[in-house]
């Protein structure tokens, strides 16, 4: 079996007794390997640009339909919500790796399923994958031993194929999604590592002076260190380091800490800084805007790709929907598409209404595109 700590996994862990644990063996001499970075890839893009990051998103499943597909919508809104601040977008590519028609996601059943992150990682990436240079991958499975729910490797890793490996309980925001970790900031938090973050509480109370602090720890001088990692949500923030000059409480409040979802809440502005200028150095493809014309980021998605999804436009207010009985009125004429909570396209029809009379009982997710606006609706039916 592999040496972890040589692998540099990034890992959360949750205890088999309920009480939030997580663990992250990093082998930090890899993510030195980013700096210095490239003064010239550092030129393609202002601090005001917006770099847009594709991704191919590989749903490892141990039955058909085990995870529902419009959590990934919800993935998707999480990341860009919390990336936001940094101007790092992602986005679903309209076209695969060779210029076929594509949502960005693959669905495989396969053993893999159930994915041993210490002897399959190989396994798992070599079994489907997109290429790196052109997407960030992010595999999907349905669990994985000791209750990990997600590791990473950074760009540029050459020990395996970079992206996220995430178990699907964490995956999504609210509805469906396992708590505390029911925001989305798995991935987040993961992928911060892809683009060379490390945990604030990196080395101990280490980097503690103004000539330590960029080289030590976490190598980032305003997250300020931090002796060891907390899980739930500390109140008042515990302050276990004495630095200089200026000593501050532990930045618990860090994406790149280990607390509950919803105590997480910012990258800081060096973080942000390292995370943009690792990406035009290390994912100079990735975000190039030749890869974004190859993956048709401007043009319109699929509808049928759109609904699976659920990334819908906000609905607009002048057109409704209304139930009476078992169908399902929409205010105007529309394609209507009905999906059931695993994300399969179960009913169709042109018109005004659509009826889920023989559908068996469960929620279903109606959406209509009306003048090219895709409208959505979740309904019980039972």
């Amino acid at each position: 079996m592999r040496d972890i700590a040589r692998l540099g996994f990034f890992l959360f862990l949750l205890s088999t007794g309920g009480q939030a644990q997580k663990l992250c063996p990093v082998d930090k001499a890899f993510l030195r390997l980013a700096a210095p970075v490239s003064l010239s890839s550092q030129r393609l893009y202002s601090s005001e640009d917006t770099l847009w990051v594709p991704l191919a998103i590989h749903i490892i499943e141990q039955q058909p339909d085990e995870f529902p597909l419009h959590r990934i919508g919800a993935q998707l809104r999480a990341l860009n919500r919390d990336f936001a601040p940094a101007k790092i977008q992602f986005y679903l590519p309209r076209y695969g790796p060779n210029g076929e028609p594509t949502c960005g996601i693959t669905r495989s059943v396969s053993p893999l399923a159930s994915h041993d992150w210490s002897t399959q990682e190989d396994s798992l990436k070599n079994f489907i994958f997109w290429n790196p240079d052109s997407f960030l991958n992010i595999w999907i499975v349905s669990s994985m031993p000791m209750q990990v729910i997600g590791y990473a490797r950074a760009l540029g890793d050459t020990e395996s194929k970079p992206g996220v490996v995430l178990a699907m309980e964490v995956v999504g925001d609210r509805e469906g999604v396992r708590s505390p970790y029911d925001r989305g900031r798995t991935a987040v938090h993961e992928i911060g590592h892809v683009f060379s973050l490390l945990h604030p509480f990196e080395g101990g109370c280490r980097g503690m002076t103004p000539q330590t602090c960029a080289t030590e720890g976490d190598e980032i001088c305003d997250t300020p260190p931090q002796h060891r990692a907390y899980y739930g949500c500390p109140n008042p923030a515990p302050n276990t380091c004495n630095e200089t000059p200026i000593d501050l409480p532990d930045p618990i409040h860090n994406y790149m800490g280990y607390v509950d979802d919803s105590c997480m809440n910012h990258f800081t502005p060096e973080q942000i800084a390292r995370m943009r200028a690792f990406l035009q150095d290390r994912g100079a493809v990735l975000i190039s805007r030749e890869n974004q014309q190859a993956r048709g980021r401007l043009e319109p998605m699929n509808p049928s790709c759109a609904a699976i999804t659920a990334l819908a436009a906000p609905p607009r207010q002048e057109v409704s929907f209304a139930r009476k009985g078992s169908t399902i009125i929409v205010e105007k004429a529309a394609h209507i598409l009905v999906y059931d909570a695993a994300g399969r396209l179960v009913r169709q029809t042109q018109g005004e209404e659509v009826s889920l009379e023989g559908l068996p009982p469960g929620f279903y997710y109606i959406h209509a595109v009306v003048e090219g606006c895709l409208l959505s609706y979740k309904v019980p039916y039972f």
